[in-house]
């Protein structure tokens, strides 16, 4: 089965090295396809070579329960760090979090036993409704991983199950040390028990402790397919922040007073390039004269000369950008 998306990418560059090659031209003069692709190279290659090109952002995410993977934007480059407000550990199930385990069942002919697709053995607390109404009147199997309601039930009756790690009202370790601090603001005077030095040595145990316990979550990230995966499992729906790198649209970098003026040096280098690769496959125009001869060899030079100053630029980070660190070896 033929990719379309694979031919359409193949295509475009086909498009690309077509026009390069001075393709189209019959009046040995730039077309509009040409200046398009002048403009999209300079922007490609501003996009690779400077780091202005980019800005950092934060993204919030649902975690979905036992849900892995998640397909984020097309414009975000990287993603750094996920971080979550719980202090060590995973946040339990309840009220906010949500059941670690939900299912209905529609109870057929004097039904009784239901089977659950969870460890029944790590559960606090299980709730169990009929029609909407909780019951208590069941009993577990662990080993089967069975409910079994009590007395037999009519057909279409529904019946519902929630599972809870500790309690259903339970929500969690979450923990929000700025408010904590302001409501608790004997931490930031000096003249009271604590203060500052109490609150740095709480964040450094906080940290601590999100190591060792979970609360730095890992992951993998793949930047072709825009593909997030979690590598451990969420128990349970909870909101994450992401810190992540996002392209800056163009937009931006054409009014961006640093950047526009690199992107139209370098789109002017490539048009004369190819302006010259044109010209080269006409040496000369016959006249009365006895001919002119063209310019393309000249032009072609003069624009490898310009590329390599404007590239030279970007590694200066002349055209914006924080440049790249000092290095040695």
């Amino acid at each position: 089965m033929v990719d379309n998306n694979l031919v359409t990418k193949k295509q475009e560059i086909f498009n690309y090295v077509n026009a390069f090659l001075g393709g189209g031209m019959v009046d040995v003069e730039l077309d509009p396809i040409h200046y398009e692709a002048a403009l999209t190279k300079a922007l490609s290659r501003y996009r690779m070579r400077s780091d202005h090109s980019v800005e950092e952002s934060y993204v919030s995410l649902k975690l979905v329960q036992d849900q892995n993977d998640y397909i984020l934007p097309s414009e975000i480059m990287e993603v750094q760090q996920i971080y979550r407000r719980s202090v060590g550990s995973r946040p339990m199930s309840g009220s906010q979090a949500g059941p670690l385990y939900s299912q209905s069942y529609v109870a057929t002919a004097n039904q009784q036993i239901f089977t659950v697709n969870y460890n029944l053995s790590s559960i606090g607390t299980i709730i169990v409704t009929i029609n909407g109404t909780e019951s208590s009147n069941y009993a577990t199997d662990s080993g089967a991983r069975t409910i079994t309601v009590n007395t037999p039930l009519t057909a279409g009756t529904v019946v519902g199950v929630k599972l809870y790690a500790v309690g259903e009202s339970t929500t969690g370790s979450l923990f929000d040390p700025f408010n904590l601090a302001y409501s608790n603001a004997y931490l930031l005077s000096k003249q009271n028990t604590g203060g500052l030095a109490t609150y740095e040595l709480f964040s450094q145990y906080q940290e601590l402790i999100g190591r060792m316990f979970g609360s730095f979550m890992e992951f993998t990230w793949n930047s072709s397919t825009k593909k997030l995966t979690i590598l451990q499992r969420p128990r349970a729906e909870e909101e994450v922040l992401l810190e992540v790198f996002m392209f800056r649209p163009d937009v931006q970098l054409l009014d961006d007073y640093l950047a526009k003026q690199w992107i139209k040096d370098y789109t002017l280098a490539s048009c004369k390039y190819m302006l010259g690769e044109a010209r080269e496959k006409f040496a000369t125009i016959a006249g009365p004269q006895g001919g002119t001869s063209l310019n393309g060899s000249s032009l072609k030079a003069e624009a490898q000369s310009e590329m390599e100053k404007l590239e030279n630029e970007v590694a200066m980070a002349m055209a914006g950008g924080t440049g790249y660190a000092f290095t040695i070896g």
